[in-house]
């Protein structure tokens, strides 16, 4: 078994990580598969940075797994009143290792259609696996469960095997349980892509490069689509929770309870905030200056703060005016969503080797790193991003230019257009017997001496 990341090994971002979220070296367990896909994504993301890969592979699955929990708190209280959990489309074990922070490993149960995943999680995480299947009519699991947690799988289905998997899954759980299963809404869809009247769109495309894209695609629905399918997928009556963008700010997360007429009001989850940086520089060989914005759907940033090497250099309120951030997110509330920080840099700081990390810091008061790299990654990044304004504005003064272009050419024929008319309108004027007629008259009278003047 090849580790992409292993216990023993000595990462500052996931030192870092691990420090901000309090969390004690061992308390967690890191080993990551190399085979593990949301790793290879966010390799991807970032070009290859492995150290930047691994800080938001384990911030996002502590940040998906920490919403999962507020619900299951929600609903059961004592954590300790939930006798088994299933971990379904498990994968590698991003979220579940998070998990076993507050639940027993003999208590977890994992499922993925992946062996090599399932076996991995057995080994290094002592949970008990339980191999999955690709249609749900073949799945086979003898136990039932208090909670199922299922996070970026039906994202991925066609409309049957949505259907299909909903049912299944609801048929394992025990009287009062309660299915937790995140979705892609129609919102997040490239809005080039027409959603059908079903309210389920697939494509046959996502990021696996082993699974077949007919069987595991890219999914978006409609609030409408998801309680239809429950009503039809549940055998009994059921009460249905929504929370739009609760996962990582971009999946939608719908829990299905084993309870007719459940008053869900007041289940609230904070949505995790998002963080932009327009620009980074220094204003100084002592003073890094980064300026950028903040936004939590359902809520409002406090504040941002940027550490270098696990000390907090500077923090910023989120309160300056962005009429732009509230245009994009259509709600007027996030007008002042606008940050700066002015960062002073320690004397003989290395660009290369301190560490840089953004906190946002949510409306509940719960801090969220959202972004970590060294110095210098920050001032590239800038510099890029920079780089792109520029070539976007280039393109956009180029398309004005050959717009005013097409105009002048169309302006230019349009008047030859017209002055040939005339042109032809005066030719024909001329050839005309009364045209005749008149010329021989003005000769005539110069004939006999009259001039324009004497005419009456």
């Amino acid at each position: 078994m090849t580790l992409a990341f292993r216990s023993d090994e000595s990462s500052p971002f996931v030192r870092a990580l691990l420090a901000d979220r309090g969390l004690a070296p061992g308390e967690v367990p890191l080993a990551i598969d190399a085979r593990d896909e949301m790793l290879e994504f966010f390799l991807a993301e970032y070009d290859g940075d492995r150290e930047r890969a691994l800080f938001t592979y384990l911030r996002s699955g502590a940040s998906v797994a920490q919403t999962l929990v507020e619900v299951l708190r929600w609903r059961f209280g004592d954590l300790a009143r939930i006798g088994l959990v299933l971990d379904f489309a498990c994968g590698y074990g991003r979220v579940t290792r998070f998990l076993l922070r507050h639940f027993p490993k003999e208590r977890v149960r994992v499922s993925d259609v992946y062996a090599d995943a399932v076996r991995f999680q057995e080994e290094r995480f002592g949970v008990r696996g339980i191999p999955s299947t690709l249609l749900p009519e073949d799945f086979s699991c003898a136990e039932r469960f208090d909670a199922i947690l299922v996070t970026s799988l039906f994202t991925h289905l066609p409309a049957d095997r949505f259907a299909g998997w909903l049912r299944r899954l609801l048929g394992l759980l025990r009287p009062g349980g309660v299915l937790l299963f995140s979705v892609h809404d129609e919102a997040v869809r490239d809005p080039g892509l027409a959603m059908p009247e079903a309210g389920i769109l697939f494509e046959a495309r996502s990021e696996s490069g082993s699974l077949q894209p007919g069987d595991y695609g890219s999914t978006w629905v409609t609030e409408e689509f998801v309680r239809g399918v429950v009503a039809r997928a549940a055998e009994a009556p059921v009460s249905l929770w929504h929370s739009p963008r609760a996962l990582n700010d971009f999946q939608d997360l719908y829990a299905v309870f084993q309870e007719e007429g459940l008053d869900t009001s007041g289940l609230t989850v904070a949505a995790e905030p998002v963080l932009w940086i327009d620009r980074c520089f220094l204003e100084r060989p002592d003073l890094l200056v980064l300026t950028g914005w903040s936004a939590q759907r359902g809520g409002r940033s406090r504040e941002v703060q940027a550490s270098l090497d696990g000390r907090v250099m500077a923090a910023s309120p989120v309160d300056g005016l962005r009429a732009d951030v509230a245009a994009r997110f259509q709600d007027e509330r996030l007008a002042g969503s606008g940050w700066r920080l002015a960062v002073p840099l320690p004397p003989g700081v290395s660009r290369n080797a301190a560490l840089l990390i953004l906190r946002v810091v949510d409306s509940r008061g719960a801090g969220h790193p959202l972004w970590a790299g060294f110095l210098e990654t920050a001032l590239l990044e800038a510099a890029r991003q920079d780089v792109e304004g520029l070539r976007r504005e280039t393109i956009r003064l180029q398309g004005r230019l050959s717009t005013a272009e097409g105009w002048l050419v169309h302006v230019e024929a349009r008047e030859k257009a017209g002055l040939a008319a005339l042109e032809a309108r005066i030719a024909a004027m001329e050839a005309s017997r009364f045209w005749k007629l008149r010329n021989a008259w003005f000769r005539l009278k110069r004939s006999l001496g009259f001039r324009e003047k004497d005419s009456p």
